[in-house]
């Protein structure tokens, strides 16, 4: 739970970001307004006021919210308003919803008006566990029904997955002006130096029941649906 601390604490905290941390300090002179917001109501309305959705490009949104959240929450984690559970949950419940929203985007520019039905995005390591610190990265794996994909007319259902994928990760790892959202890691997939970045569900499945190592089967301890079709993810 959010503590109760005082404008000095917070004055504090805004005055150590600035002088200890190059990307504090650049995130404090890109968003301004967050940081009289936490000065003045504190870092729960600070991290509501980072996540409001602005009018433009994706990618530019994503990137924005992005680093203003992060800038929110370490405002409150170095005044000690926040918990460390809050600072992680925070930062993974963002992820989350990050990679919804750009897998939706990936799939609707193959499919105008397309739910991304049939394709599940599972969340390992820290993400799944809503762990997600600062700077991890964001382990994912992508699995598919070829029955129910959106995808072109004429389109390989396979072909099509892996297309919307590296979409996906495109709009949240690549590098722009304003940043990045996220890096991706997929090689927590089964044996990721052969298989394509998105796999069919029946053969991941068939995988994990036959021939998985140890370890792959230890990486779903912390698993859980996180993006895209949620019942084809939990099952």
């Amino acid at each position: 739970m959010t503590k109760a601390i005082g404008s000095e604490a917070r004055h504090d905290a805004v005055e150590r970001a600035r002088r200890f941390s190059p990307f504090l300090r650049e995130a404090l002179q890109a968003r301004p307004e967050l940081a009289e917001c936490f000065l003045e109501e504190g870092s729960r309305a600070a991290i509501a006021a980072a996540q409001v959705e602005a009018d433009g490009p994706l990618e530019v949104e994503l990137r924005r919210a992005r680093l203003g959240l992060a800038l929110a929450i370490a405002l409150g984690d170095l005044s000690g308003e926040l918990e460390l559970e809050e600072v992680t949950r925070h930062l993974s419940d963002f992820a989350d919803q990050a990679i919804a929203r750009a897998l939706a985007a990936a799939v609707r520019e193959r499919v105008a008006d397309s739910e991304p039905a049939g394709i599940a995005v599972i969340a390992l390591g820290k993400l799944g566990s809503c762990e997600l610190n600062y700077s991890s990265d964001v382990d994912l794996l992508l699995l598919f029904d070829p029955a129910r994909l959106p995808r072109r007319e004429r389109d390989d259902s396979g072909e099509a997955a892996v297309r919307i994928a590296r979409r996906m990760i495109e709009i949240l790892q690549k590098r722009t002006a304003d940043g990045y959202v996220a890096r991706v890691d997929l090689r927590l997939r089964p044996s990721p130096e052969v298989t394509p970045i998105a796999l069919p569900v029946n053969a991941a499945i068939s995988h994990y029941e036959s021939s998985a190592l140890p370890w792959e089967r230890a990486a779903f301890i912390r698993a859980r649906a996180a993006a895209g079709d949620q019942a084809l993810g939990r099952h």
